[in-house]
This record gives structure tokens, C-alpha cells and sequence, in this order.
């Protein structure tokens, strides 16, 4: 019986883990839309922002994980490479300029950080003010 209760959460949360990371992409790919309208190119649709966001992230990702093994400066040049392999892709996918591409990129990132931090920020007013502080 507890075998079975502890299978069924963990299936429960695989899903929950799933379900995180299909939101945090199409979120990620609105930032990238937002971005790209701020930065005005032509013809910038959720279509290429979704395909952006998805092939970015494993480009960069793969990037990442090959640079992260450079002793010492490792991880440091594993995020910088992500983010200029990323920028290629945007500027590939948008049809624009690769300083386009690098700016879509930059202020998608800066965009999301910026909004998780209210959030953040929020959720622990939310919790000083709940315990009485």
C-alpha cells in the first residue's frame, strides 16, 4: 500500500517537474516576442519566438555543457557561449541583423530577470506580511 501511494507521487511529480518546464517555455518565448517587437523587427510572431526560445536553448545548452569543462573559466565561458550561440539562432530565426539578434537576446534575458525578481519579491511580502512582520 505505501509502495503504491510513493510510485503515485512520484509519478505526480514527474508531471508537476513537465509542466514547470512546458510553462517556463512558452513564458521564456513571450519575453523573446516582447523583445523583439521593443527592438522592432519586421514580422516577429509567437510562431518564431516558440522556435527561437526552443532551438536557442539547445544550441546554448550544448554550448555550454562543451565550454563548462575548460578548467578554471569553465562555467563563465559556458554561459557567455550560450548566450552568443542563442543570439545566432534569434538573428537566424528573425531574419535580422546578428546586433539585432545579440540585443533580442539581452533584453529578453534582462525582461524575464526583471519580472521574476517582482514576483520573487512579491511572494515574500506576501509571506513577511502573512506571518505578521
Amino acid at each position: 500500500m505505501i509502495q503504491t501511494l510513493l510510485g503515485f507521487l512520484a509519478g505526480a511529480g514527474v508531471l508537476i517537474v513537465v509542466a514547470i518546464i512546458l510553462v517556463a517555455f512558452f513564458v521564456a518565448s513571450a519575453f523573446t516576442l516582447w523583445a523583439a517587437r521593443i527592438v522592432k523587427v519586421e514580422n516577429a510572431t509567437y510562431g518564431k519566438a516558440l522556435l527561437a526560445t526552443l532551438l536557442g536553448s539547445l544550441a546554448g545548452g550544448a554550448v555550454a555543457v562543451v565550454l563548462g569543462f575548460v578548467p578554471a573559466v569553465g562555467p563563465v565561458l559556458g554561459i557567455i557561449g550560450a548566450w552568443l550561440i542563442d543570439s545566432l539562432v534569434v538573428k537566424a530565426i528573425f531574419s535580422t541583423s546578428y546586433g539585432k539578434g545579440l540585443l533580442i537576446t539581452l533584453l529578453a534575458s534582462v525582461l524575464a530577470g526583471l519580472v521574476t525578481a517582482g514576483i520573487v519579491l512579491l511572494l515574500v511580502m506576501i509571506g513577511l506580511l502573512s506571518c505578521g512582520l
